[in-house]
């Protein structure tokens, strides 16, 4: 049970990014080696199958017990940055009690299982600095995943910069936390629902940090100002900002710090970073993919809650265009080239795939030639959610849907998530989920499946009617497109899958099958 108030060292509220003044040091050998055996069970973990290493990178202070650690990891093509925030506490009798390492956590020495375990996100436990310098280590001190402590969800709060126009004032300087606690089941960042703090609000620690503006704390914030209702008004932000001395090289790979000039080069200006976001809380709403999946267990149509999100995501889209800048417009050589580049790296990385890479590249060849048979102008490219599936809504008892987390896919580069899009690749971002609802689900028929796309995709087309991003194109070359897009998003699951999720990797990879068998 979380007290509502939480005794810990006294947070100082505080404006603007952190920066030069917050900087405390990097983990040390210990505390890394710790993480190197905890992180990778973690599921927010955005690397799975691949060889890499931690190398610590920037660490800021919010107490003295309270820090935010930035890690980057790398491997061969790949380096970017994780956000590991960690409480500091005197473990007492506990780090003496002989529980044995988590299974999960690997043979590092001092690893625990947080079920086993009163406190909160137990990662392990470390030496205690000496007293002074020469003297022998300290008492031992408990590393608690922060994300899961009452203490840095204060000391976030505390550092929060307010959205501007925020009406409600800010958490204050003594947060009420009764009946805070963290969202299950993410797969990506942690979520801390507060339904006392700003009468109702929910704390977004993000897990792969990525540099620069971030895409949910930008888009959010630019519907809510033109004033779409259909998503929570952000409320705040934790920013952290570094000086080019402190950027590591021109390392590539979603979420990296570059590009940007190497360390040591003077003259440069600061760069930043969002790690955390305070959103208001959409109460007595049910999370989209369960009540799908709900609806799928008991064979009970999904149509009409399928229309109705139809049409609210057309509704965002058309927001979307007035709050945000439209791209170029559709070239439909980029367009094939950036499939087929995603479809072969999907290919490279799954064994299954990689048997039908053939068939891919026969299927979008197909796609290829059906755009170059349309004369009709292209559409213009615009700001889209970039990762839309049945998770990212949220159904509210009177209020209809709404949409949340519009940071892309967070394994893609940032300037891949966030550069305008066709529309219809959220679209195709449901039609993917709906598949999974009733796999999970238990759908006992097929027709469940079929008929929630089918009046998803009518819903969406009736209420955007003629300017649904694909305007002036064919209804063949738009159902093309839409198809092409879905294979796509289908080829991404089947590697996530196989490197997470092994067990699900059936479900897109059916879809897949589907798909290249022309169904």
């Amino acid at each position: 049970m979380v007290p509502k108030t939480v005794s810990s060292p006294p947070v100082a509220s505080r404006h603007g990014p952190l920066g030069s003044p917050q900087r405390a040091p990097v983990p040390d050998a210990r505390l890394l080696g710790l993480l190197d055996a905890w992180l990778p069970a973690q599921r927010w973990y955005p690397v799975k199958g691949l060889a890499v290493r931690h190398v610590p990178w920037l660490s800021y202070a919010l107490t003295d017990r309270c820090t935010l650690h930035l890690l980057r990891v790398v491997g061969e093509g790949l380096d970017l940055v994780i956000q590991v925030p960690l409480v500091l506490t005197p473990a007492g009798r506990l780090a003496a009690s002989g529980e044995p390492a988590s299974p999960d956590a690997g043979p590092a020495t001092g690893a625990q299982d947080p079920a086993r375990t009163p406190l909160p996100g137990l990662v392990g436990f470390v030496p205690g600095p000496p007293a002074r310098p020469g003297d022998p280590l300290g008492a031992p001190l408990a590393v608690h995943d922060g994300a899961t402590h009452p203490d840095l969800w204060v000391a976030l709060l505390a550092a929060l910069e307010p959205a501007e126009g925020d009406r409600a004032g800010g958490p204050g300087e003594s947060p009420d936390l009764a009946g805070a606690r963290t969202v299950g089941g993410e797969q990506s960042n942690t979520s801390v629902i507060l339904p006392g703090v700003v009468g109702g609000s929910i704390l977004k620690i993000l897990r792969t940090v990525a540099i620069g503006k971030h895409p949910d704390v930008v888009v959010p914030d630019a519907l809510a100002r033109v004033g779409w209702t259909g998503v929570p008004r952000p409320l705040g932000w934790v920013e952290a900002s570094w000086d080019a001395v402190d950027v590591p090289g021109r390392p590539a790979g979603p979420g990296a710090p570059g590009p940007g000039p190497a360390a040591g080069q003077a003259g440069a200006t600061a760069r930043t970073a969002h790690l955390a976001i305070l959103s208001e809380l959409v109460t007595d709403a049910q999370d989209g993919f369960e009540l799908a999946c709900a609806y799928a267990s008991q064979d009970r149509s999904f149509a009409d809650l399928a229309a109705d999100l139809g049409a609210t995501l057309a509704s965002m889209h058309g927001a979307l265009r007035v709050a945000l800048p439209t791209g170029p417009p559709l070239e439909a050589g980029w367009l094939l080239g950036d499939l087929r580049r995603r479809a072969r790296e999907a290919c490279a990385g799954s064994i299954p795939l990689a048997r039908r890479a053939p068939l891919v590249e026969a299927f979008l060849d197909q796609v290829g030639e059906r755009l170059a048979r349309d004369d009709a102008p292209p559409p213009l490219l615009q700001a889209i959610h970039g990762d839309m599936h049945l998770g990212q809504a949220l159904h509210a008892r009177g209020d209809g849907w709404k949409i949340l987390d519009f940071e892309g896919e967070p394994l893609r580069p940032v300037s891949e998530r966030t550069r305008p899009d066709l529309p219809l690749r959220d679209v195709a971002g449901i039609v993917r989920s709906l598949d999974y609802a009733a796999a999970v689900g238990g759908a006992r028929s097929p027709r469940w499946t079929t008929t929630a796309r089918t009046a998803f995709v009518e819903g969406y087309r009736r209420a955007v009617g003629e300017d649904d991003g694909t305007a002036g194109l064919s209804l063949a070359t738009t159902e093309a497109l839409l198809r092409a897009l879905v294979l796509d998003k289908a080829l991404y699951e089947v590697v996530y899958e196989s490197r997470n999720r092994p067990a699900w990797e059936p479900i897109p990879l059916t879809a897949v099958d589907r798909l290249l068998g022309g169904r």
